[in-house]
């Protein structure tokens, strides 16, 4: 085996090598340098050539080379990177909190980020065998600067640099309890940025968890949006300057609509968007889907510690019924929806089952990011909210999915995944802060419901309907309007967009990344 380039850092001192391309720390070196033919330990323990001089290669080329490979991997475009760039440039002194569900690409995005931007990072997974009872041992049983010298040396990495050239990434945070109330010390003992993602954040409801606050800068990670799976087809631009309301090119409006109907039926989970651009089949991401929501199922399942198996059962039924729940109940309901989906699963299930049981899945689902909850503004009134009166799932796919497990109608289903798709969208414009509350909000006023809801940082208030056809008829709109419960009205729908009196109708696929509708270039 041969070593063929020395490493260096930025202080020119040696941190690895590389052995057929690949990069290697000294500490690994070293404890394996018996298996080199070309290099020796020196009493001082040093790795030298025996054949005289080791090229020599920055740390930062060796990391150029592991972010190519890593995006060569991996090569979906997420803006979460601009969300992290933020955070480095201006909120670097908090932790960052990197939220969502399993498999939509924290770990991959944040290590892709690092390697782009830092010269040594420290990963540390919680999840991997053995890693909790080192980092605990090292880090919350010493002075946590020494205690990361002494754990990077125990785990063979490079030697630890205390300084903004280094990240420390602790990823699923959540596994310990003791590392996850840690959190804050981390940050404020270290002088390297620090971050920590999250999956199954419902684990932290334990009462041996204290919340983190103060300086944490969180960022939350979903499922490709619909400008990001139109930027992984070449069409983000088209969808960024269309004019919404009817008067571009014809052949813009149905490419858009094509991506539309396949992004509703496989959503934006990055294995399943990587695996649809190489094999276009909905059938093979299905497949895909329903393997994502085992997984969910079988590594919750060690949250509901029932003997009996009736937490198992509750939780096995909470996604259908959160589905049927949508199509059965009607938005200006008095009761929330967790005592509607209590209902359905014992009467799908005949199990004795209570609303705390029901609630308890619920919310496991809900940190876990697999679904989000829709507030309702009561009698049109901003200031009247009533909370978690809908459930939508945070991803298109996850719910055509669970659709295709459930009795309801065809036609149905369609108007649900419109609706949820405009949901997932929506969302996003509370993570960009761009609108006021913190989730979308449906809205009943007498006889008349209002599919979403949204006001504006001008207070400007948006009524939305959502439809699936382009037949239907916006008559709660033209009421809110009337009664001045709404300022403007829009019909989301299969539509290039126009204008009917003062109702505006603009395409399904534009509902949230196009706000607050504009005509475009």
């Amino acid at each position: 085996m041969h070593i063929t380039h020395r490493v260096k850092n930025s202080r020119n001192q040696t941190c690895g090598f590389l052995v057929d391309q690949k990069y290697y720390t000294c500490h690994n070196v070293l404890s394996n340098a018996d298996l080199f033919d070309n290099v020796k330990i020196t009493d001082g323990n040093v790795v030298e050539a025996t054949d005289g001089y080791l090229p020599i290669v920055k740390k930062s080329e060796v990391n150029v080379k592991l972010y190519q490979t890593l995006a060569g991997q991996n090569p979906l475009a997420r803006d979460v990177q601009e969300e992290f760039l933020y955070w480095k440039t201006y909120r670097s002194s908090m932790v960052l909190y990197v939220t969502g569900a399993r498999q939509v690409g924290k770990t991959t995005e944040l290590l892709k980020f690092a390697y782009k931007n830092y010269e040594q990072i420290v990963y540390v997974n919680l999840a991997q065998p053995g890693v909790i009872d080192k980092f605990e041992k090292y880090i919350l049983n010493n002075d946590i600067y020494f205690g990361m010298v002494r754990y990077c040396r125990a785990m063979k990495l490079e030697e630890f640099e205390n300084s903004r050239n280094t990240i420390l990434i602790v990823d699923e945070i959540q596994e310990s309890s003791s590392i996850y109330n840690s959190i804050r010390a981390l940050q404020n003992s270290l002088d390297c940025d620090v971050a920590v993602t999250g999956s199954y954040l419902g684990k932290t409801l334990n009462a041996r968890y204290f919340k983190p606050a103060g300086n944490i800068w969180t960022v939350e990670l979903l499922p490709l949006s619909f400008s990001e799976f139109c930027g992984t087809f070449g069409l983000r631009e088209t969808l960024e300057t269309l004019d919404i309301h009817g008067k571009d090119v014809s052949w813009k409006y149905q490419d858009l609509y094509q991506m539309y109907t396949t992004y509703v039926q496989i959503g934006g989970y990055p294995s399943v968007v990587s695996e649809y651009k190489e094999n276009p089949d909905v059938e093979s991401c299905i497949r895909i889907i329903q393997k994502l929501i085992e997984t969910f199922t079988e590594e919750s399942e060690a949250y509901f510690a029932d003997s009996k198996g009736k937490s198992k059962i509750v939780f096995e039924n909470v996604y259908k019924e959160a589905f049927r729940s949508i199509a059965y109940e009607k938005k200006g309901t008095s009761s929330k929806d967790i005592e509607t989906i209590t209902g359905f699963i014992k009467e799908s299930t005949k199990e004795h089952v209570s609303r705390s049981e029901v609630n308890k899945a619920v919310s496991w689902l809900k940190y876990s990011n697999i679904i989000g909850s829709c507030d309702l503004y009561n009698q049109g009134e901003v200031s009247q909210v009533l909370h978690e009166r809908r459930f939508y799932f945070m991803d298109c796919g996850l719910a055509n999915c669970i659709a295709k497990m459930t009795p309801v109608d065809n036609q149905t289903v369609k108007g649900i995944l419109t609706e949820n798709f405009a949901y997932t969208e929506l969302y996003r414009l509370y993570q960009k802060d761009m609108v006021k509350g913190d989730k979308p909000c449906c809205s009943v006023y007498n006889d008349h419901e209002l599919d979403f809801m949204i006001v504006d940082r001008n207070d400007i208030k948006y009524g939305l309907e959502i439809k699936s056809s382009d037949q239907d008829q916006p008559v709660s709109l033209a009421v809110y309007l009337k009664d001045n419960k709404i300022d403007k009205g829009y019909l989301a729908g299969k539509t290039r967009g126009g204008v009917r009196k003062n109702i505006y109708s603009i395409p399904i696929y534009t509902v949230g990344c196009r706000f607050p509708y504009e005509r475009g270039s």
